[in-house]
C-alpha cells in the first residue's frame, strides 16, 4: 500500500475530488443529449457558482473548439446500438465532460480502448496538449503504440500490482537493457516491456535464470537495490524543485497557505444544492423528451392496462358490489362470499452531490406519473364506471402509480436492467397478492402477518377504493358487516392516499440509499 501526498504532505484524495477528474474505460456521455449539451450540464454543476449562465456557455464552446469537437457539438451523441459521432469523438466528450470542470489532474482509465490506431494517437496528443497547459494528466494504458509510447513524461509501470519501474519514459528501455534483456531493432519497445513485465519475457533476457519469465525477481531487484528510493529521491526533488519555483513566485507562501488556498478554490467550485437539482431535473426531462419511443408506450400501456380491466367490469354496469340489505328487507339479500375477491380487487393488481442527482431524477419522473395515472384513471372510469368521483379516482391511481414507480427504483438499483423485466413481473404478481382481497386482509391478521401487507401500498389503495363504492350504498347495505369479513377499514379514504404517498417516499429513500451502498461496494 502506498500513500498519496498533496504539496508533499500526505492527504485524502476525497478532499480534493471537486480539483481532479476522472475518465472511466467506459464512455460516460449520454446518448440522448448532443455533444455540447453534455459537456454543458457538467460545466454547470461543477463550475464556480460565481459563474453567470453566458460565461459558462462561452467556457464550453471554447472547450469544445480545444477539442475539435465545435463541427459535431449540436449532434447527438448516439449509443452503441445507434452511434452517431465515431468512437474518437466519443472519447473526446468523456474528456471535455471532465475538463469543463477545469481541473487540476485528471485520471483516465484506457482512454484509447476501442478506438483505433489513428483516434487513438489523436485522444493522446490532446492529453499532452493539455500537460502543457498545466493539467496533471494520468491514464492506464494497457498496449500503447509506440508514438503513444514516447508521448508520456514519466512512466509507471506494474507487475502483478506491484512496482518494476518509475520513472522517466526514455529512461526505461536502457533500465531494462541493464537488467539483462535485449530490444530487436526496428521492434516495438512497447510489446517487450510488456512481454516482460507480464511473465512472458524470457526470449528477450541474457540471463534467464535470474530474470526469464520471473516477474517475482523484477519486483524483488526494483525494491531490493535501491531502485524505488532512487526514484522516489528522483521525483521528491522533482517535486521540491517545482515547489520551490512555485514559492518564489508567489512570495514564499507557506505550505499551510496553500493548503488554505486549496481550500478556498474548493469551497467556490460548483452549483449550489438547489440548482443541482434543478440541472440534474432538467437534463432527465430532455432525456425523456429525446426518447420518445419510451415515453409514449409507457403511456400506452397504462391506458391498456385500464381498457382491459375496465373491459371486465363493463358487464356489471357500474354495478360492483352487493352486499346485504339492512333489516327489515335481510331475506331479500343475496348469497354473498365475502372472502372472494370483489371486482374491485382487480384495481389492486396494477401496478428513478449523489442526492441533488437523485432527487433531480426523482422529479423529472412526475409527469410521466401524472399522465400515466390520468389514461388509466379515464379507461378504468369510462368502463367501469365504479361509484366515485373522478377526482377521488385519479388521486388513488396517482398516488399508488407514485409508489409503483418508487418500487421500480428499488429494482433497478438491484438486478441489471436486462433482468429488470422479469423482477417487474414478479412483483406486480406479489403486489397483487399483497392487496388485500386474496388472501382477504382478515385471514391475513389471523396469520399476524398485517404488517407485512401494509409494507406495500396495496392495501391502503384497495381501502381507498373499497371507501369510495360501498359508502354512497351504507343506506342500503350493511357495508360494516362486510368490511369487517373481508379485513378492510371505511371512512379513512384521506389517510389511506397519505399512507401511499409516505410508502412511495420510503421506496425511493431505500433505492437512494442501495445506490450509495452499491457505488461504496465498486469502488
Amino acid at each position: 500500500m502506498g500513500t498519496i501526498k498533496i504539496n508533499g504532505v500526505i492527504k485524502d484524495m476525497k478532499r480534493y475530488k471537486k480539483l481532479v477528474g476522472r475518465v472511466p474505460q467506459d464512455d460516460i456521455v449520454l446518448g440522448e443529449l448532443t455533444v455540447r449539451e453534455n459537456i454543458l450540464h457538467s460545466a454547470r454543476m461543477r463550475l464556480p457558482s460565481s459563474w453567470n449562465d453566458r460565461a459558462i456557455q462561452d467556457y464550453v464552446d471554447s472547450l469544445s473548439a480545444c477539442l475539435s469537437l465545435t463541427h459535431v457539438r449540436n449532434s447527438l451523441v448516439g449509443d452503441a446500438r445507434k452511434p452517431v459521432i465515431s468512437g474518437g469523438q466519443r472519447k473526446r466528450v468523456s474528456v471535455g465532460i471532465e475538463l469543463a470542470a477545469a481541473p487540476m489532474a485528471i485520471f483516465l482509465d484506457e482512454p484509447t480502448s476501442g478506438l483505433d490506431a489513428t483516434s487513438a494517437a489523436s485522444i493522446m496528443r490532446l492529453l499532452k496538449a493539455i500537460s502543457r497547459l498545466g493539467v496533471t494528466v494520468i491514464a492506464i494504458i494497457h498496449q500503447p503504440r509506440e508514438d503513444i509510447f514516447v508521448d508520456f513524461d514519466q512512466l509507471l509501470l506494474l507487475a502483478d500490482g506491484s512496482q518494476v519501474y518509475a520513472g522517466a519514459t526514455e529512461e526505461a528501455v536502457p533500465y531494462f537493457e541493464d537488467l539483462g534483456y535485449q530490444f530487436p531493432t526496428r521492434s516495438n519497445p512497447t510489446d517487450i516491456i510488456m512481454d516482460i513485465i507480464t511473465g512472458n519475457g524470457k526470449q528477450y533476457s541474457s540471463d534467464a535464470e535470474k530474470f526469464g519469465g520471473d516477474t517475482d525477481s523484477l519486483i524483488q531487484f526494483w525494491y531490493g537495490n535501491g531502485q524505488y528510493g532512487k526514484t522516489n529521491k528522483r521525483l521528491s526533488v522533482a517535486v521540491n524543485a517545482a515547489r520551490s519555483h512555485r514559492l518564489s513566485v508567489n512570495s514564499m507562501q507557506s505550505t499551510a497557505e496553500h493548503e488554505q488556498s486549496l481550500h478556498e478554490t474548493m469551497k467556490t467550485r460548483g452549483a449550489s444544492w438547489y440548482a443541482q437539482v434543478y440541472y440534474c431535473c432538467k437534463r432527465a426531462l430532455l432525456q425523456q423528451v429525446r426518447n420518445r419511443t419510451s415515453f409514449f408506450f409507457e403511456i400506452f400501456v397504462a391506458a391498456l392496462a385500464g381498457l382491459v380491466i375496465g373491459l371486465s367490469a363493463y358487464s356489471s354496469d357500474g354495478h360492483l358490489f352487493s352486499g346485504i340489505y339492512h333489516p327489515p328487507f335481510t331475506m331479500m339479500s343475496s348469497a354473498v362470499d365475502y372472502k372472494s375477491a370483489p371486482q374491485l380487487g382487480l384495481l389492486s393488481a396494477m401496478a428513478i452531490g449523489k442526492s441533488a442527482y437523485y432527487l433531480g431524477k426523482v422529479m423529472s419522473t412526475f409527469p410521466r406519473i401524472t399522465i400515466a395515472a390520468l389514461h388509466y384513471t379515464v379507461m378504468i372510469g369510462v368502463l367501469a364506471t365504479p361509484l366515485m368521483s373522478f377526482q377521488d379516482m385519479y388521486a388513488a391511481n396517482l398516488v399508488y402509480f407514485y409508489a409503483i414507480y418508487g418500487l421500480a427504483s428499488i429494482v433497478s438499483m438491484l438486478v441489471k436492467r436486462e433482468d429488470g423485466p422479469l423482477l417487474a413481473v414478479l412483483l406486480s404478481l406479489i403486489l397483487g397478492v399483497l392487496g388485500g382481497v386474496a388472501p382477504p386482509l382478515s385471514q391475513v391478521k389471523k396469520w399476524h402477518m398485517e404488517w407485512f401487507w401494509r409494507l406495500s401500498p396495496g392495501v391502503s389503495f384497495t381501502e381507498g377504493y373499497w371507501t369510495k363504492m360501498v359508502s354512497p350504498r351504507a343506506y342500503l347495505w350493511d357495508v360494516d358487516v362486510a368490511s369487517q369479513s373481508i379485513g378492510l377499514t371505511l371512512g379513512e379514504f384521506g389517510k389511506d392516499l397519505a399512507l401511499i404517498l409516505v410508502i412511495g417516499t420510503v421506496y425511493r429513500l431505500l433505492a437512494y440509499v442501495l445506490m450509495i451502498l452499491f457505488k461504496k461496494r465498486q469502488r
